[in-house]
């Protein structure tokens, strides 16, 4: 074969620091993302005080759906590990990479129904609490349900489940993507709710 007809064939172990290296710069950006909300957060609670902040007539956040939503994430995790474990072993990852979708997709819809029900008084043009708080809680539901169609196109038929190890390389992205969501949204949960 001429060189001018070889075909390329792409290194695995290369397809596998690009995508992870990637993954962790998407994640790093993403928490630039964060630490910006916090500071904005923050700046705002320290300038607003004699009960400007949270006014009188807004609820306290639920704490029971939320609980729900961030253990539909969870088990959404562990079934990706499991999916991770099985086609490391040889098995077919679609069996658990469907209980994953099913779990991600709850907890995204989950996300959805929280933001609307968060109860009396939370509207975002009732002053900067709630209005921060609602911007950053719809922040993650767009990146959850982005995770969910990330996840999607690993489960089902194509190019990222092509070969055994094409699956591992993007399980294991994202499952670090998923277990980094799964941390900021109990951590913007717990810090909307508590300060």
């Amino acid at each position: 074969m001429s060189a001018s007809t070889a075909v390329f064939e792409p290194d695995e172990e290369l397809n596998r620091r690009t995508l992870i290296m990637g993954n962790r710069l998407f994640l790093a950006a993403n928490t630039m993302l964060m630490a910006a909300m916090i500071f904005a957060y923050l700046f705002l609670r320290g300038n607003n005080y004699g009960g400007n902040w949270r006014p009188d007539g807004i609820a306290d956040l639920p704490s029971v759906s939320m609980a729900v939503t961030l253990l539909l994430q969870l088990a959404c995790l562990v079934a990706v590990l499991g999916a991770l474990r099985a086609v490391q072993g040889g098995a077919d990852v679609r069996a658990l990479g469907a209980v994953a979708l099913v779990f991600g997709l709850a907890a995204g819809v989950a996300r959805v129904w929280y933001q609307y029900n968060l109860g009396s008084g939370w509207v975002i043009t009732n002053g900067t609490y709630t209005a921060v708080s609602e911007m950053w809680f719809a922040i993650l539901i767009v990146e959850l349900l982005l995770g969910w169609f990330w996840l999607l196109s690993i489960v089902v038929t194509g190019p990222r489940n092509s070969t055994k190890a094409t699956t591992t390389r993007h399980l294991r992205a994202f499952s670090e993507f998923w277990f980094y969501m799964l941390i900021a949204s109990t951590f913007v949960w717990l810090l909307v709710r508590l300060v």
